[in-house]
C-alpha cells in the first residue's frame, strides 16, 4: 500500500531572520516564487518581505517578533517551498497546518488565493498588536504529568500547544511568562522563549474575535482541492469557515493528537515545508516504535539549504523506491 504524502506547515515561533537565504540566492525557482510573494505582500505590508527576512542589520539569532512582518514572511516562505517541491513532482494527499500554518494550508489547497491569505495574515497580526496585551510564549521540555506536579507555577499561564510527550508550549502575559521561566529554571526544567509577543491560543485574544470574524466575513472560501487536517480540531476539515479559522488561532494546538490519529489510520510520509524543520522533529517523537510512517524536512535552521533540499530528495526517492 502506498504511503500518503502529507505536507505540513508550521506557525509562529518557527521563523528567524535569514531563513532560506542560501536557497534564495542559489536556487532560481525558489527565488522566483519568493519574489512573486513579495510583489503581492508589498502593498499590504508597505515594505518588502524579502528585504525584511534578509535584513543585513539583523543577526540570525535576533528575535523575529514583529508579528505582521513574521506572519507574512512565514506564509511566503512556506508557499514558495511548496511550489519548489511541487515542481519536483511531489503531490500532497493531505495538508496539515500548525496555528498560522493553517492559513498556508488553505492557500495551498486553493481555498483562498495567495493574495487573501497574505492579507488576512497581516491584518490579523495588526489587529492583535492594536487590541491585545503584550504576551509571551515558552516552549517547555517536560511531560504534562510533570507540569501537573508543578501546577502552582502555571497559575497565570495556559498550555497552548501539545507537540509531543515531553514538549508543550505555554503562553501568558509577559510578566507571568518571565516568572514561570525563572521558576522552571530553578526546578531544572528546560524551557525556551519563542519569538511570539501576543497571546494566541488563549483568552487574551478574545477582544479581537468580532473584528477578526468581520475580516473573514468578507471572504468567499472555495472547497479544498486537497484535504486539510486541522491541528486545532485534530480532524479533517470538510470546509474552511470563519469559525474554523478563528478556532485555529484561539484553541490550543493539539499537534501530537493530530499526528497520532493520522499515523494510526495508515502509514504516511510527513514532509515539513516550514523553515525550521520543527514539525518533522515533533513527528519523529510522536510516531510509535515500528511505525511505517516517516518524517522528512526540506530545510532547517542551520543553513546549507541546498544540501538539505538534496537530502530531502534523496530520502524521499528512496521511500518511493
Amino acid at each position: 500500500m502506498t504511503k500518503a504524502t502529507v505536507f505540513m506547515y508550521s506557525g509562529q515561533g518557527s521563523q528567524y531572520f535569514h531563513m532560506t537565504r542560501e536557497l534564495y540566492e542559489r536556487y532560481p525557482r525558489y527565488r522566483l516564487w519568493l519574489d512573486h510573494c513579495d510583489d503581492i505582500a508589498l502593498p499590504v505590508l508597505g515594505k518588502s518581505v524579502v528585504e525584511t527576512i534578509f535584513d543585513e542589520g539583523r543577526a540570525k539569532s535576533d528575535p523575529f517578533d514583529s508579528l505582521a512582518d513574521s506572519n507574512a514572511a512565514l506564509l511566503c516562505v512556506e508557499y514558495s517551498l511548496t511550489r519548489v517541491v511541487q515542481e519536483m513532482g511531489y503531490r500532497p494527499d493531505v495538508l496539515v497546518g500548525y496555528s498560522l500554518g493553517e492559513i498556508t494550508a488553505a492557500v495551498v489547497a486553493e481555498v483562498l488565493p495567495l493574495e487573501l491569505g497574505i492579507s488576512f495574515a497581516v491584518e490579523f497580526a495588526r489587529t492583535l498588536v492594536d487590541r491585545t496585551p503584550p504576551s509571551a510564549m515558552l516552549a517547555v521540555l517536560a511531560t504534562e504529568e510533570l507540569l501537573r506536579g508543578h501546577a502552582g507555577l502555571f497559575a497565570d499561564c495556559r498550555v497552548t500547544g501539545r507537540n509531543f510527550d515531553g514538549n508543550v508550549v505555554v503562553s501568558g502575559r509577559v510578566g507571568a511568562v518571565e516568572r514561570l521561566e525563572r521558576s522552571l529554571g530553578e526546578q531544572g526544567i528546560v524551557c525556551q522563549r519563542l519569538p511570539v509577543n501576543r497571546g494566541v491560543h488563549t483568552e487574551l485574544i478574545d477582544p479581537v474575535e468580532e473584528q477578526v470574524r468581520g475580516i473573514l466575513g468578507a471572504v468567499t472560501f472555495a472547497p479544498p482541492r486537497i484535504p486539510i487536517v486541522s491541528s486545532a480540531s485534530t480532524g479533517q476539515v470538510a470546509e474552511v469557515t470563519a469559525d474554523g479559522i478563528w478556532a485555529a488561532m484561539r484553541s490550543p494546538v493539539e499537534f501530537a493528537r493530530t499526528i497520532g490519529k493520522m499515523s494510526a489510520a495508515g502509514d504516511a510520509t510527513f514532509i515539513d515545508l516550514g523553515p525550521s524543520a520543527t514539525l518533522a522533529t515533533f513527528v519523529k517523537y510522536i510516531l510509535p516504535p515500528g511505525s511505517g510512517s516517516v518524517q522528512v524536512p526540506t530545510v532547517n535552521r542551520f543553513g546549507q539549504d541546498l544540501k538539505a533540499l538534496r537530502e530531502f530528495q534523496e530520502q524521499t526517492a528512496a521511500l518511493r523506491g
